[in-house]
């Protein structure tokens, strides 16, 4: 890079003399003249094909503790799992910009683009948090389930229950809900009943997205492994109306337990691909699906594509 393109100070440590980068801000004055755009561009694009790589060969996770912006949410994507701090959007434009854009006052903050409330529904956002500690907590808790390195298998820890102790939950023939069957539950009376893995150790992810699947990772017998389990019960999807459109309302969606639907199926196929790469987890399916919906508005909604999404990732399963 020419001289003046890049503002730094000298930094001393152990006996060596490094050089910290204050800001790149282009050549001559700190202002768009003689800027370096396309460098920058070519930078962003290399960032975002070595992050696309990494998620295929290593374990990669995005924690967004502040604003996200254009390259930035896009290598939140790129990497796959994200935890979102609840004040931390994920947007590729901000709302003054936008506003302009339409020529009158139709956002008011960045959360409306990509707060919690779009990111958690549309499957960006694996996991929220209310803040830094706990989201520094959820970054460790996912490593338990993580082996040291992509050639391993999961590492393994001595159980906290005994791999042939008995599962004291049973699952009722009206619709129940799954998390009850597979981490235990407390019944109104205060009997403790048992789940299918160790207790303590389900964790969900991808719980405001594709509500009709189950997804999680869980340790049975000490062995990390992930979880996909079907809602039995029916839910509501919510599509929320769009600001710049005054004549569009909310609409609720409502979907049956044990089926399929265009979310669900593109979420189970998600959850594959995560289990399988940088993961290296073993899989539990409890497989009680009535089939995949294939009414016009989900055929429509690409619930083909999808479904044959979840083969692909099968197949690709090591």
């Amino acid at each position: 890079l020419e001289p003046g393109v890049v503002s730094a100070h000298k930094v001393s440590h152990a006996g060596t003399t490094h050089y910290a980068i204050d800001a790149i801000i282009g050549e001559g004055m700190k202002s768009t003249s003689g800027g370096i755009g396309v460098e920058n561009l070519q930078g962003s694009g290399l960032i975002a094909g070595e992050t696309s790589r990494a998620y295929e060969e290593v374990f990669t996770l995005s924690y967004i503790t502040g604003r996200s912006v254009g390259i930035g949410a896009y290598l939140n994507r790129l990497g796959q799992r994200t935890i979102q701090m609840v004040n931390g959007p994920m947007i590729l434009t901000g709302f003054a910009a936008l506003n302009k854009l339409l020529g009158r006052s139709v956002y008011t903050s960045q959360d409306q683009l990509g707060g919690p409330q779009v990111m958690v529904p549309n499957g960006v956002t694996h996991q929220l948090v209310q803040n830094d500690q706990e989201g520094v907590q959820a970054i460790l808790d996912w490593l338990a389930y993580v082996p040291k390195d992509t050639w391993s298998p999961p590492s393994a820890v001595v159980p906290v229950d005994p791999p042939d102790r008995d599962i004291t939950f049973t699952p009722t023939k009206a619709p129940y809900d799954p998390r009850h069957m597979l981490a235990g539950t407390v019944t109104p009376e205060g009997a403790k009943l048992s789940g299918f893995f160790d207790e303590g150790s389900f964790r969900e992810y991808l719980g405001g997205w594709g509500r009709s699947v189950v997804v999680g990772r869980a340790k049975l017998g000490g062995i990390p492994m992930g979880v996909i389990a079907v809602e039995t019960r029916s839910v509501d999807r919510r599509v929320p109306a769009d600001p710049a459109n005054p004549a569009s309302r909310e609409v609720v969606e409502p979907q049956a337990g044990q089926v399929w639907f265009p979310d669900s199926a593109f979420k189970t196929a998600t959850a594959l691909r995560d289990f399988n790469r940088g993961e290296n987890l073993p899989v539990m399916i409890f497989a009680n699906w009535r089939g995949f919906s294939g009414g016009t508005r989900d055929m429509y909604g690409e619930v083909l594509k999808f479904g044959a999404q979840i083969v692909d990732a099968l197949v690709e399963y090591r």
